[in-house]
């Protein structure tokens, strides 16, 4: 009976898939997620903000939050997923969206969770919370973060409008090009262009899987300055080639 419990409230995983990957949780999903990112890279995007996850960090996503996840791997991408619902009836996990670092001794602690779907063993949830003892303290509650905020407006506003220019982008969220740049820079590492990049690869993505239209004609619609750039974008972007993509279907 203890262990038909365990099973209904914890879902620990190992996940892996190829190269890229979209998906789309904008309904909210009913468990708390902590995950540990093996190989690639992710962006997860929620109506307030963008949280970027590297190689060797983990993040953690609230219950309940409408998000989608953009998933990018040279090879494959591999993380584990430990989803709970509460991790005590008197605790509230009432954090953000977010990624944190992790050092090498504490992911060897987070490796060391069994990962067998619903049945998550005694052993396997005594570490867990050895994890989580030391996770939570480190985690951010839900507030507001003006510049993350601005950050995460100008992603929206990139996504709404892929084909403005980065001035008007910068004026139809009121903020100069310059600081919007210096903004951007300081809290994704990137640059705005490297998103808006980004954002046209994942349509490229689409346009490729969905139609049988010509590279160079996607490419045109897309407003690269040739198809050979929009390959070594694209390659640069989701790590395949529009050959690829088609061939193995990575959207």
């Amino acid at each position: 009976m203890k262990a038909a419990v365990l099973s209904n409230n914890f879902n620990f995983l190992k996940i892996t898939f190829s190269k890229y990957r979209h998906n789309d949780y904008r309904q909210g999903l009913p468990t708390n997620f902590l995950a540990y990112m093996i190989k690639g890279r992710a962006e997860l995007v929620s109506d307030k903000k963008s949280v970027e996850v590297k190689e060797g960090q983990l993040f953690f996503i609230p219950k309940n939050l409408g998000y989608q996840s953009y998933w990018y791997g040279e090879d494959e991408i591999q993380f584990l997923s430990f989803a709970f619902v509460e991790l005590s009836v008197s605790e509230k996990m009432n954090f953000e969206l977010q990624s944190l670092d992790c050092s090498d001794e504490f992911a060897e602690k987070v490796m060391a969770i069994a990962t067998k779907g619903r049945s998550v063993s005694l052993d396997a949830l005594s570490r867990f919370y050895a994890v989580m003892a030391e996770v939570a303290p480190l985690l951010k509650p839900a507030s507001e973060n003006r510049e993350a905020e601005r950050v995460d407006a100008i992603k929206e506003c990139i996504r709404k409008y892929p084909f403005s220019s980065l001035g008007e982008i910068a004026e139809m969220c009121a903020i100069s090009e310059p600081y919007m740049y210096s903004l951007f820079k300081k809290c994704t590492g990137t640059t705005p262009n490297d998103y808006r990049q980004r954002v046209l690869c994942e349509m490229g993505n689409e346009l490729l899987l969905t139609t049988d239209k010509k590279v160079e004609e996607i490419s045109d619609m897309l407003s690269f300055s040739s198809s050979s750039y929009f390959r070594k974008v694209l390659k640069k972007q989701v790590g395949a080639t529009p050959r690829e993509i088609r061939k193995n279907g990575y959207f």
